[in-house]
């Protein structure tokens, strides 16, 4: 069972697996994912190796305080006709991508937090379990944040493994997300409006997983059921914290701690010459690539994965 503390001013659920006097993995989420979606059997793979494991749902969704809330527009708009609401639709995602198919964000843009501020909810944590150091492990933003974390809080390290993840989606140089997941998100935002939460995400996550183990429909929902359950916030505003924190680029030779980079080469969001380029940027980082795998921590590959992380870990010991 998990608990809430009070950290960084606000409220943060976690859960701790395995035993507190082992060295301790924290486990931090992507974008409006509660910590659900680190499932029990990669939690369960690093309880025997003997880690104490850490996971907390960020701020704005799960059980964690929420920020964002429904816009007054949404309000009006789920009762416009479909066809209506498809072409509103169309017209704010053509004003929100630019003609190379990016999102365009601005590190100016007026938001309630960034990732920055989600690094020091994590550090926050940390200091409130009395966990002095940790290797942190963080998928997609949670990656972001992870990177974060070791450049602004390095004291609190051990080593850090992003999954799926960039060094600035603003870097120009680097691709957008692919013409299928825009166009998932456009139905999946309309889904939204309309209160079917649950057929929004399967449309999300069939775009983002990859061929070599094929979308199961049936399999996912099932699995969606506990994280629903555990707090779902479709106005999560982390894709503007993600937008308005600065490209980390030029920073990443900062990050001195044994680092693993796992990235599939399907990747609709963060295609794999994101995870190339965090990889590159960091001396001496490893690297995992995952063939014909998504935006995904595919459960077939759980034993290559973890073995992965421990070899990295145990560098930090050496």
């Amino acid at each position: 069972m998990g608990s809430t503390v009070k950290a960084n001013n606000i409220d943060i659920w976690y859960e701790e697996f395995g035993d507190k006097t082992n060295q301790t993995v924290l486990l931090i989420m992507g974008a409006n994912a509660n910590c659900m979606q680190w499932g029990q059997e990669f939690i369960d793979a690093l309880i025997a190796k003997d880690f104490h494991v850490v996971r907390f749902d960020n701020r704005d969704v799960g059980k964690s305080t929420w920020f964002g809330k429904e816009p007054v527009i949404n309000k009006i708009l789920k009762f416009l006709p479909s066809f209506i609401l498809k072409t509103l639709v169309n017209s704010i995602f053509g004003l929100a991508v630019d003609d190379k198919g990016k999102f365009k964000f601005s590190e100016n843009t007026k938001v309630q937090y960034n990732l920055s501020d989600m690094a020091q909810d994590a550090v926050s944590l940390m200091n409130e379990l009395q966990i002095k150091k940790a290797h942190i492990i963080g998928a997609s933003m949670g990656g972001m944040i992870t990177q974060l974390i070791a450049l602004d809080h390095s004291d609190k390290v051990l080593s850090i493994t992003p999954i799926m993840t960039s060094p600035g989606i603003q870097n120009d140089s680097l691709s957008g997300p692919t013409n299928g997941l825009l166009e998932a998100m456009k139905k999946s935002f309309v889904l939204n409006l309309k209160g079917k939460l649950e057929d929004g995400v399967v449309e999300i996550y069939r775009q983002l997983t990859g061929s070599r183990f094929p979308f199961n429909e049936a399999d996912f929902r099932e699995k969606l059921i506990p994280v629903m359950a555990h707090g779902s916030n479709p106005f999560a505003q982390h894709g503007a914290a993600v937008g308005a924190s600065a490209d980390r680029t030029n920073r990443l030779g900062e990050i001195k701690v044994p680092t693993l980079i796992i990235h599939g080469t399907e990747d609709a969001i963060l295609p794999i010459d994101h995870g190339m380029a965090l990889a590159d940027g960091i001396e001496g980082s490893e690297r995992l690539i995952m063939d014909g795998v998504g935006h995904e921590i595919p459960e077939q590959l759980l034993p290559e994965i973890i073995e992965a992380i421990v070899k990295n870990i145990n560098r930090a010991a050496q």
